[in-house]
């Protein structure tokens, strides 16, 4: 099993301390936050602190596996697709990917299909005979797309017509049933019987030489913005791939307003340095070669008033990709179109009780929200890409947990505080994700602009948020009503005692 350097169960940043990346927002700009949720995966939301330090958690993989080979047409099972709660019918959904080929030379011997399983509850995932496509002269299967690859599938909220909410981003090959071939477009009602629309309408490059790949995108709508995002892969010169072109692959963003129309010339925003090929170098075994790390795919989201990306690194060891292994990470966006990375680069994923494997690829959709956490379903395998011979891969679909919000939180020991840049308030009650100590506690002032307490709602007239809450609700004398400050600019000051704070947000409910 590749061992990722500098893992931790937690990584730890002392907030305030400068690194690549961190964005800063001046103290007299209003944040028009909504009542959408604020994490604090950087300095956007404090104007200043003191006491407090920033956790990135990792995700908690689940015992069991959520998908395994267990029919003849699953080989090396991977998720370069898609997992969300289908709305119409309330199943969870799940698109995967599956590969068989009996060698791996030529690679044009792969047979890849998509497959869909789905679930009542997000841990027991059923693979339903769907009757489609023959494998080995039966239907009786769960492969929803013949010979394609990279299912990116989501509910298209711009879609009136109840036939094609469903949309799918699908890498066609050849012999497949649709007619296109690459990047296309296709529309579903049910999310098993797909019409084709369209190859993908694939913008130019910014800068010409860093494109013409033709596969690994991903695509999403923005709520924010009411766009639709996506992902395309981008080359950046390098002199440690020189014995491959000079290139390695890397991260680029394009959007549009009309789905699949009038997309925007792709922007390379993120590319592999020389702390990612840190982490690669200790896995040679042959000096005398070369290795390095390449952004393989960045799948990625809107949450609150952020972005999220979930980067998955391609570590190529002794000069080859196929046998390399590779990392997930975590990577963040305030507009959706200027990324930054995790500071220490850490590994989004704990380890599983697999030995042998590490966490790869990952759903391009949103996570489920199921309870009080956060799912993410991942692949995990000995291999970023099968290996040779393809009887020595294996892959397999796990899940990983978070807390609500709880990718990062800034803690406090015996005490801490934080002050929030100018906030227009949005909403009738201030709702804090927190997780107190014994003895700890989370005491909330509402200030004007200039950073006076507002009359009733100091530290000192603030009831304290105490325990495990993540909606816990912010009183003042037993009141929690900030209707008056609707519209208003205001900041907020958190007193932080033996707790920590995963996120803030209004909520527009009004609450006594």
């Amino acid at each position: 099993m590749p061992k990722f350097a500098g893992w931790m169960n937690v990584i730890v940043t002392v907030v305030g301390v400068a690194w690549s990346g961190s964005q800063a927002v001046a103290d007299d700009t209003p944040l028009q936050v909504g009542s959408r949720v604020c994490l604090f995966l950087d300095d956007r939301f404090l104007a200043k602190q003191s006491g407090l330090k920033r956790t990135w958690h990792p995700g908690r993989p689940r015992e069991e596996a959520a998908i395994r080979a267990t029919e003849p047409w699953e080989k090396w099972p991977h998720l370069f697709g898609s997992v969300f709660r289908d709305p119409k019918d309330g199943l969870y959904k799940m698109y995967y990917e599956s590969a068989i080929s009996p060698s791996l030379r030529p690679p044009d011997s792969f047979t890849c299909y998509i497959c869909y399983a789905e679930s009542q509850d997000g841990k027991t995932w059923v693979k339903p005979k769907i009757g489609l496509y023959e494998h080995g002269a039966s239907k009786d299967n769960n492969i929803v797309f013949f010979e394609a690859e990279l299912a990116n599938i989501f509910i298209d909220p711009r879609e009136r017509e109840p036939a094609a909410r469903l949309k799918a981003f699908v890498y066609l090959k050849n012999h497949n049933p649709h007619g296109g071939l690459g990047e296309c477009l296709l529309s579903s009602g049910d999310g098993l019987r797909w019409k084709f629309l369209g190859g993908f309408n694939k913008p130019e490059y910014v800068v010409p030489e860093q494109g013409n790949y033709t596969d690994s995108h991903s695509f999403t709508w923005d709520p924010l913005r009411q766009r639709y995002l996506a992902y395309v892969r981008t080359f950046v010169k390098s002199h440690v791939a020189e014995n491959k072109d000079g290139r390695r692959r890397a991260v680029g963003i394009s959007q549009c307003h009309e789905l699949n129309r009038g997309w925007t010339p792709i922007v390379n925003v993120l590319a592999a340095d020389d702390h990612d090929d840190a982490k690669v170098a200790p896995l040679s075994k042959d000096p005398n070669k070369p290795d390095w790390a390449e952004l393989y795919v960045m799948n990625f989201f809107p949450y609150g008033n952020q972005y999220i990306g979930l980067l998955s690194l391609l570590y190529l060891v002794d000069g080859a990709d196929s046998n390399g292994g590779g990392d997930l990470q975590l990577t963040y966006s305030h507009d959706g179109l200027k990324w930054f990375r995790q500071p220490e680069r850490a590994t989004l994923i704990a380890p599983s009780n697999a030995v042998g494997l590490f966490p790869t690829y990952i759903s391009t959709n949103a996570p489920l929200e199921i309870g009080d956490e956060l799912w993410l379903y991942y692949t995990e395998a000995n291999g970023a890409h099968p290996i040779a011979p393809f009887e020595k891969s294996f892959s397999q679909i796990r899940a990983a947990v978070w807390r609500r919000d709880g990718f990062v939180s800034l803690d406090a020991g015996e005490r801490g505080t934080l002050t929030t840049p100018v906030l227009v308030c949005d909403g009738g009650s201030l709702l804090l994700n927190v997780k107190a100590s014994e003895g700890g506690s989370v005491r909330v002032a509402v200030l004007d602009e200039a950073g006076k307490s507002l009359p009733g709602f100091d530290l000192s007239d603030c009831d304290p948020l105490t325990g495990d809450q993540v909606r816990g609700i912010a009183h003042w004398h037993g009141k929690a009503d900030l209707s008056p400050f609707q519209g208003k600019t205001v900041r907020l000051k958190l007193e932080l005692t033996k707790c920590s704070l995963y996120s803030f947000r209004f909520s527009a409910e009004k609450r006594r």
